[in-house]
Protein backbone atom coordinates (compact mmCIF):
# COMPACT_ATOMS: atom_id res chain seq x y z
CA UNK A 1 0.00 0.00 0.00
CA UNK A 2 1.71 3.28 -0.90
CA UNK A 3 1.29 5.97 1.50
CA UNK A 4 2.65 9.73 1.23
CA UNK A 5 2.74 11.51 -1.81
CA UNK A 6 4.95 14.34 -2.41
CA UNK A 7 6.49 16.51 -5.32
CA UNK A 8 10.56 16.88 -5.64
CA UNK A 9 12.38 18.49 -8.29
CA UNK A 10 15.50 16.81 -10.34
CA UNK A 11 18.63 19.14 -8.88
CA UNK A 12 20.76 17.88 -10.25
CA UNK A 13 22.78 14.51 -12.83
CA UNK A 14 26.01 13.64 -12.70
CA UNK A 15 28.04 10.83 -12.75
CA UNK A 16 24.99 8.60 -13.60
CA UNK A 17 23.43 9.88 -10.18
CA UNK A 18 19.94 11.75 -10.01
CA UNK A 19 19.72 13.97 -7.22
CA UNK A 20 16.18 14.75 -6.48
CA UNK A 21 15.04 17.40 -3.79
CA UNK A 22 12.06 16.91 -1.72
CA UNK A 23 11.02 18.08 1.57
CA UNK A 24 14.62 20.06 2.27
CA UNK A 25 16.02 15.99 1.49
CA UNK A 26 17.99 15.13 -0.96
CA UNK A 27 17.45 11.37 -2.73
CA UNK A 28 19.52 9.40 -4.65
CA UNK A 29 18.71 7.74 -7.66
CA UNK A 30 20.82 5.78 -10.21
CA UNK A 31 19.82 6.92 -13.91
CA UNK A 32 19.94 3.79 -15.25
CA UNK A 33 17.09 2.92 -12.99
CA UNK A 34 14.95 5.15 -14.29
CA UNK A 35 12.73 4.75 -17.16
CA UNK A 36 12.37 8.42 -18.87
CA UNK A 37 15.00 10.47 -19.33
CA UNK A 38 15.77 12.52 -16.63
CA UNK A 39 16.51 15.95 -16.80
CA UNK A 40 17.25 19.15 -14.62
CA UNK A 41 14.11 21.09 -13.29
CA UNK A 42 12.16 18.13 -14.33
CA UNK A 43 8.96 17.75 -11.65
CA UNK A 44 8.17 14.30 -10.36
CA UNK A 45 6.18 12.72 -7.94
CA UNK A 46 7.90 10.62 -5.31
CA UNK A 47 5.20 8.06 -3.95
CA UNK A 48 6.58 6.26 -0.22
CA UNK A 49 5.74 3.48 1.76
CA UNK A 50 7.17 2.26 4.96
CA UNK A 51 9.64 0.06 2.75
CA UNK A 52 9.50 1.50 -0.53
CA UNK A 53 10.39 4.67 -2.80
CA UNK A 54 8.86 4.75 -5.93
CA UNK A 55 9.99 8.09 -8.55
CA UNK A 56 7.37 8.65 -11.32
CA UNK A 57 7.86 11.78 -13.58
CA UNK A 58 5.23 14.15 -13.35
CA UNK A 59 2.43 14.70 -16.45
CA UNK A 60 1.18 18.15 -14.80
CA UNK A 61 4.82 20.17 -14.03
CA UNK A 62 7.56 18.52 -16.40
CA UNK A 63 9.93 20.98 -18.10
CA UNK A 64 9.15 19.46 -21.03
CA UNK A 65 5.60 18.52 -22.30
CA UNK A 66 3.75 15.29 -24.33
CA UNK A 67 6.63 12.77 -22.92
CA UNK A 68 4.97 11.77 -20.15
CA UNK A 69 3.49 8.35 -20.03
CA UNK A 70 1.40 6.48 -17.40
CA UNK A 71 3.59 3.84 -14.85
CA UNK A 72 7.12 5.47 -15.82
CA UNK A 73 9.25 5.38 -12.77
CA UNK A 74 11.40 3.65 -10.19
CA UNK A 75 10.75 1.79 -7.34
CA UNK A 76 13.24 1.26 -3.99
CA UNK A 77 12.70 -0.88 -1.83
CA UNK A 78 14.73 -1.21 1.73
CA UNK A 79 14.29 -4.96 1.86
CA UNK A 80 15.58 -5.75 -1.67
CA UNK A 81 13.03 -7.84 -2.94
CA UNK A 82 10.97 -7.83 -6.02
CA UNK A 83 7.19 -6.66 -5.57
CA UNK A 84 4.52 -7.99 -7.34
CA UNK A 85 3.64 -4.47 -8.81
CA UNK A 86 5.87 -5.41 -11.34
CA UNK A 87 8.43 -2.42 -11.10
CA UNK A 88 11.73 -3.10 -10.16
CA UNK A 89 12.81 -2.50 -6.95
CA UNK A 90 16.06 -2.15 -5.83
CA UNK A 91 17.84 -1.13 -2.35
CA UNK A 92 17.99 2.10 -1.32
CA UNK A 93 21.65 3.54 -0.19
CA UNK A 94 24.61 5.43 -1.03
CA UNK A 95 25.82 4.79 -4.45
CA UNK A 96 29.31 3.85 -4.97
CA UNK A 97 31.63 2.66 -7.55
CA UNK A 98 31.68 -0.99 -6.85
CA UNK A 99 35.50 -1.33 -8.18
CA UNK A 100 36.69 1.90 -6.26
CA UNK A 101 35.08 0.75 -2.83
CA UNK A 102 36.78 -2.81 -3.08
CA UNK A 103 40.13 -1.57 -3.73
CA UNK A 104 40.13 1.10 -0.83
CA UNK A 105 38.75 -1.94 1.01
CA UNK A 106 41.70 -4.22 0.20
CA UNK A 107 44.07 -1.42 0.57
CA UNK A 108 42.98 1.22 3.10
CA UNK A 109 40.09 -0.87 4.69
CA UNK A 110 42.05 -0.97 7.87
CA UNK A 111 42.01 3.20 8.13
CA UNK A 112 38.08 3.11 7.21
CA UNK A 113 39.25 5.46 3.81
CA UNK A 114 36.50 2.87 2.02
CA UNK A 115 33.93 4.27 5.22
CA UNK A 116 34.57 7.73 4.52
CA UNK A 117 34.38 6.98 0.48
CA UNK A 118 30.62 5.82 1.31
CA UNK A 119 29.94 8.46 3.63
CA UNK A 120 29.90 6.76 6.66
CA UNK A 121 31.72 9.20 8.85
CA UNK A 122 31.01 8.08 11.67
CA UNK A 123 31.94 4.39 10.74
CA UNK A 124 35.32 5.67 9.40
CA UNK A 125 36.02 7.05 12.62
CA UNK A 126 35.59 4.00 14.64
CA UNK A 127 37.81 1.83 11.91
CA UNK A 128 40.31 4.50 12.41
CA UNK A 129 40.42 4.37 16.24
CA UNK A 130 40.64 0.52 16.46
CA UNK A 131 43.17 0.54 13.29
CA UNK A 132 46.03 -0.83 15.56
CA UNK A 133 44.22 -3.82 16.40
CA UNK A 134 44.10 -4.85 12.96
CA UNK A 135 40.41 -5.98 13.48
CA UNK A 136 39.27 -3.02 11.30
CA UNK A 137 41.40 -4.45 8.22
CA UNK A 138 40.37 -8.29 8.24
CA UNK A 139 36.53 -6.39 8.27
CA UNK A 140 37.62 -4.64 5.84
CA UNK A 141 39.16 -7.40 3.61
CA UNK A 142 35.21 -8.91 4.13
CA UNK A 143 33.62 -6.09 2.72
CA UNK A 144 35.65 -5.90 0.01
CA UNK A 145 35.19 -9.10 -1.25
CA UNK A 146 31.42 -8.90 -0.11
CA UNK A 147 31.08 -5.52 -2.52
CA UNK A 148 32.30 -7.34 -5.48
CA UNK A 149 29.88 -10.43 -5.31
CA UNK A 150 27.16 -7.38 -5.59
CA UNK A 151 26.37 -6.99 -8.86
CA UNK A 152 26.79 -3.48 -10.22
CA UNK A 153 24.88 -1.35 -12.94
CA UNK A 154 26.01 0.01 -16.32
CA UNK A 155 28.03 2.21 -14.88
CA UNK A 156 29.91 0.06 -12.63
CA UNK A 157 28.27 1.41 -9.33
CA UNK A 158 26.83 -0.52 -6.38
CA UNK A 159 24.14 0.81 -3.39
CA UNK A 160 25.82 0.42 -0.15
Amino acid sequence: MWGCKHMGKIVAIQDGIVEIGEAGQLIEVRRSDLSFDPRVGDEVEIFRSASSLRVVLSDKHSTRSGTYQEGQGININMNQNVGTSGYNQVQSGKVVNKVTYALLAFFLGGLGVHKFYASQTGMGILYLVFCWTFIPSIIALIEGIVVLTKPADANGNVVL
